[in-house]
């Protein structure tokens, strides 16, 4: 099997384990956050930038113990922040997606350094674009329901607890 490099690479580093949920809750938060009045890019812009941030610290060395325990922490914020409030969890999303964003970018430090980093970074962004735009479509369908929001809450802990297990 040959290992794919630049666009497939960013195109499927999304899509690994604990990257996939973090995305889709970021995306959910976004679109519930529209409820509250919020423009449903903010998160996912911050979360994008934040990752281009993470990645051109990556790529300058900057190495940071106990990242993957930072990212699962980030991750367990996220589905934290789906059983809050919508008006609490709005104002904080903004900056939770920032810093969550940064600490994923810094995980691509060893996918950085593929053939062609631009094209890897322009396929992670597709995808992650991709999967916080359908997140973004479910809670804004859910965002008015406490029912909806507690059952995607419930449903996104599971992932992560599953995610977590393997």
């Amino acid at each position: 099997m040959t290992e794919l490099g630049g666009w497939w690479s960013g195109v499927l580093h999304p899509l690994d384990e604990h990257h996939l949920v973090l995305m889709l809750v970021v995306g959910v938060l976004a679109g519930i956050a529209t409820t509250q009045g919020r423009e449903p890019w903010i998160g996912p812009l911050a979360f994008i930038g934040g990752t281009l941030l993470g990645i051109a610290g990556a790529a300058a060395g900057l190495d940071v113990p106990f990242l993957e325990g930072a990212l699962v922490g980030g991750l367990v914020v996220g589905v934290a922040l789906m059983f809050a409030p919508p008006p609490r969890m709005s104002t904080v999303l903004p900056l939770a997606s920032l810093v969550g964003g940064t600490l994923h970018g810094l995980s691509y430090r060893g996918d950085v350094s593929t053939a062609d980093p631009v094209l890897y970074v322009l396929g992670f962004v597709f995808t992650t674009v991709l999967l916080q735009s359908f997140g973004a479509i479910t809670g804004s369908a859910i965002g008015r329901s406490v029912a909806a929001r507690r059952a995607a809450a419930v449903c996104a802990a599971a992932a992560t607890v599953a995610v977590l297990a393997v």
